[in-house]
């Protein structure tokens, strides 16, 4: 049996078994245990239920996305590039991660989703919305309004969760991946960026945006 198990050790291995699955109903506690090399009654003492392993796992999922969007803003030379590499980040995070999209977003949970599972959602959006309102900025150079910011980034997430859901049943028009992140990532950012411009005139932004609708 294995010795010094720990909570992150467990939720680490469910994050490596669920990483490429379509499917998250065939996992359970004795596929991880015998990954861990211990019996599943051990997984007891560190969670009392499967679903709170799923909850605890949810949570790693987002502050791994946060961690990872954060490195490949850093990466940006310039803003423009920065609002590209944003957007670049939730396709590729989701594509390459197939297990960890259906948990986050399709899967359902059994139990009461927990109130620091919220917390830590709420933390990440005001944080990805702080980031994207400091893009603009940097682009523009003046702040975007923020509840609208919020509104716009919301609307252009639930677009790229359908392209993703489409392409994984089957049902999308890109098949090749890379070509299919390309393509996540320029409607992403065109969507966004028209639809939070639409706050200011288009002469107080230079006439930046009317060049990207002819693009």
């Amino acid at each position: 049996m294995k010795k010094n198990l720990t909570k992150e050790q467990i939720v680490e291995t469910t994050l490596k078994l669920i990483c490429d699955k379509n499917d998250l109903r065939g996992l359970n506690l004795r596929q991880i245990a015998r990954t861990l090399g211990c019996a599943h009654t051990n997984l007891y003492n560190y969670f009392p239920s499967y679903n709170e392993l799923l909850w605890e796992t949810h949570m790693a999922i987002q502050r791994i996305f946060m961690e990872m969007l954060i490195e490949k803003i850093n990466m940006a030379r310039k803003a423009e590039e920065k609002l590209t590499y944003f957007f670049q980040a939730f396709a590729e995070m989701y594509i390459n991660n197939k297990g960890w999209f259906w948990l986050s977003w399709h899967e359902h949970i059994d139990e009461s989703r927990p109130q620091k599972d919220v917390e830590l959602l709420e933390q990440i959006n005001q944080k990805m919305n702080q980031i994207i309102c400091e893009i603009w900025k940097e682009i523009y150079g003046q702040s975007p309004d923020e509840e609208k910011t919020k509104r716009v980034l919301h609307n252009t997430h639930c677009y790229i969760l359908g392209e993703i859901s489409n392409h994984l049943l089957g049902r999308g028009l890109i098949e090749k991946e890379d070509d299919l992140i390309d393509y996540i990532e320029r409607e992403a950012t065109g969507m966004f960026r028209l639809c939070l411009a639409g706050s200011y005139s288009e002469e107080s932004l230079g006439n930046r945006v009317d060049n990207y609708r002819r693009v």
